[in-house]
């Protein structure tokens, strides 16, 4: 593996709690908002393990002295080996090429080994990373920039490009991947927010909002649904966290956004996406209320695929 750091702006290191262990980071601010994003790096950052994306991790990001993200787990020591290591946005993309040969490739994470005896594919297990691609990160004072490129053996290739731009009051997080392999690349990716809203426990003043009418395909009594949003009825317990499917939305991008609200702190967040919702997903345990948003990605060989996911915090 190979990795170039090209950083004109603030790289430094961050102090991770109860750990007390420091990973590489980049840290962009103005005027109103400042934001620390974790670096991929295969020997020191803080996420290496082979469910998430390693690129664009913001442990922090500060509006008017309010946080909107954090750790969404309580862990006394922090084990960047855990497939929970994670801060959000924390992207996933489906596997390529799970069980064609003894390995298969995670977008933003590398080539993966197989176990013989592995039925299915479990996110939770720790494969052992073969082929970390390579690595580019660019910066500015406003603005950092991933590069991941990766040729496999089996016929996958691709160069996956994400930029995290800071604005007045949010950021943009833009992406574009293009198919540099011998097959054509057909997944998904979901964002895994972990929203952590200035630390609040997760209970009755969540309300989430969106421009359709959700609807739910199970029953589930500590939310309400109506003709707009998701309110939660309870307080969330970590041993027993919300998984709910919705659907209702149509689909066009006119319906990929999204509002959470938190009602104590008149605070929250919107988020919009550029593409069609293919699934949506609301996750939360005691300490994050996550939403997670599904698009289609199918690039045919030699083509490219972009996507945007603009956020404003209030």
């Amino acid at each position: 593996m190979k990795i170039c750091w090209f950083l004109c702006g603030c790289l430094s290191v961050a102090s991770v709690g109860a750990s007390a262990v420091s990973f590489p980071e980049v840290r962009l601010a103005n005027d109103v908002v400042e934001m620390s994003i974790y670096l991929p790096d295969v020997d020191e950052g803080s996420y290496r393990s082979t469910r998430f994306d390693w690129s664009g991790l913001i442990h922090s990001f500060q509006f008017d002295g309010v946080e909107y993200f954090g750790r969404w787990r309580f862990e006394p020591v922090h084990d960047p080996k855990k497939h929970f290591s994670v801060n959000g946005p924390a992207q996933i993309f489906d596997n390529l090429g799970y069980g064609e040969s003894e390995t298969f490739v995670r977008i933003g994470i590398g080539v993966l080994k197989k176990p013989a005896d592995e039925e299915r594919f479990n996110f939770t297990n720790p494969y052992q990373i073969l082929d970390h691609g390579e690595w580019q990160i660019n910066s500015s004072d406003r603005s950092v920039e991933f590069i991941q490129t990766l040729q496999d053996g089996t016929g996958y290739g691709y160069r996956y490009q994400k930029t995290i731009t800071l604005d007045e009051q949010g950021f943009t997080m833009s992406h574009q991947l293009e198919n540099t392999g011998e097959k054509a690349i057909e997944t998904t990716v979901f964002n895994h927010h972990f929203f952590v809203i200035d630390d609040q426990k997760v209970d009755q003043q969540y309300q989430m909002f969106f421009p359709f009418s959700p609807e739910k395909r199970k029953s589930e009594p500590r939310i309400k649904l109506d003709s707009n949003s998701l309110q939660l009825l309870e307080t969330i317990r970590d041993d027993r966290r919300l998984f709910i499917p919705l659907t209702g939305f149509a689909s066009t991008s006119d319906d990929h956004q999204f509002r959470v609200h938190h009602h104590g702190l008149n605070r929250g967040i919107d988020i919009k996406v550029d593409q069609p919702l293919s699934k949506l997903v609301v996750w939360a345990n005691d300490r994050s209320l996550s939403p997670e948003n599904f698009i289609e990605v199918n690039v045919p060989v030699g083509e490219s695929f972009s996507w945007n996911a603009q956020y404003r915090v209030y």
